[in-house]
């Protein structure tokens, strides 16, 4: 064979063949290329979309609200003129007043729950993403109703501030157990919070303590629902009983964690845990929840204030305040300061090792 074509063979042939491979090797390289160029594009042009019609609802969010706002300054100048009108006591007029109150009533939960998504709007996809890291609270359905809130003067360790009046309160959905440590620092992970001491009594199960009314209400708004009103709060303690603690006149240390070491409306033996339990220790109440009497007291969204006079639907305590309410009692205290009927309050940054909170959502 000449000498030239061994040459061809040895040398020209492979680089010919890997020159092909080569150019194969940038053809797939180049196909990939453009296939994740059109990923990308994809994705950019979904995401572009997706923030035009976050911006848009927006907006449309924005004049709901303000459509919202107008409707309840109508209605409650309504209700104003129908309160002046002294021969407003014929049962048309009263049926007019009624329906004027439950509209009332109706538009400010529309307008409520729209500002709880106002963020939502704000933020974009980032928060519909950052849910799925939110932890998980069992709910309990309560069926609302009317009942007296507040405590008839018969009443042992009945506080003046306790004045009975009949309340009707919708449907609404209450947390289980009291927001624990698990849950809370799960939050401050999440937005970069400095995470609540716990006095040395352990974190994870136990109700979370340390946090003041304002923070209790940032959890509350992250989570998507709110601290419960006063009088949510006491539906659901007193369960459909009548007595102090609802179904009784005393406090077993079977159904919480009070300082069973007074005697002060205690039923059964002295126990003295001095300290918070981790929540669910005790029997649930007549509803399925647990530690609304001792354990920790529980921030209510209420500003603390006098109580009405006659039947309110769904009462969200006075505008404004010195001090926010809290329920239930806690470990320190005795039985009779943690019957359904007694009331708390502290300054909204007000925090302490004796004050916790659970959450509502509306249903």
């Amino acid at each position: 064979m000449p000498k030239y074509c061994l040459l061809f063979f040895y040398i020209f042939l492979p680089m010919i063949f890997f020159a092909q491979s080569k150019k194969e090797q940038i053809k797939v390289l180049t196909h990939r290329t453009d296939s994740l160029t059109g990923v990308v594009s994809v994705r950019d042009k979904e995401i572009s979309m997706l923030k035009k019609e976050l911006e848009q609802c927006y907006v449309l969010h924005l004049e709901d609200m303000q459509n919202l706002n107008q409707k309840i300054s109508l209605l409650e100048a309504e209700l104003h003129v129908e309160k002046k009108n002294k021969k407003s006591k014929t049962s048309n007029n009263q049926k007019i007043n009624k329906q004027l109150k439950n509209e009332l009533v109706s538009t400010k939960k529309v307008l409520d729950s729209l500002m709880n998504t106002e963020s939502y709007f704000k933020t974009g996809k980032s928060t519909i993403l950052k849910k799925e890291g939110r932890p998980k609270i069992e709910l309990v359905d309560i069926q609302g109703g009317t009942f007296l809130m507040g405590s008839p003067e018969t009443e042992k360790s009945r506080g003046s501030d306790e004045n009975q009046h009949k309340v009707s309160l919708s449907d609404f959905r209450i947390s289980k157990y009291e927001i624990t440590f698990e849950m809370y620092d799960a939050y401050c992970d999440s937005v970069g919070l400095e995470k609540p001491d716990d006095n040395g009594w352990g974190r994870g199960n136990r109700p979370v303590i340390n946090v003041s009314w304002r923070e209790a209400y940032n959890f509350a708004q992250w989570m998507g629902g709110r601290l419960p009103t006063e009088a949510e709060w006491e539906f659901v303690a007193r369960a459909n009983g009548k007595f102090a603690f609802g179904k009784t006149n005393c406090l077993s240390v079977k159904q919480g964690n009070f300082d069973g070491a007074s005697e002060l409306m205690r039923c059964g033996d002295e126990v003295r845990k001095l300290k918070t339990m981790p929540v669910g220790s005790y029997e649930p109440n007549a509803y399925g929840v647990h530690d609304m009497f001792g354990n920790v007291y529980e921030w209510c969204n209420d500003w603390y204030g006098v109580y009405p006079l006659g039947t309110t639907v769904d009462p969200e305590g006075p505008a404004s305040g010195g001090n926010r309410v809290n329920r239930g009692g806690c470990w320190a205290n005795s039985a009779s300061t943690c019957r359904a009927a007694s009331r708390e309050s502290s300054s909204v940054d007000f925090k302490g090792n004796r004050i916790g909170f659970r959450l509502v959502f509306s249903k």
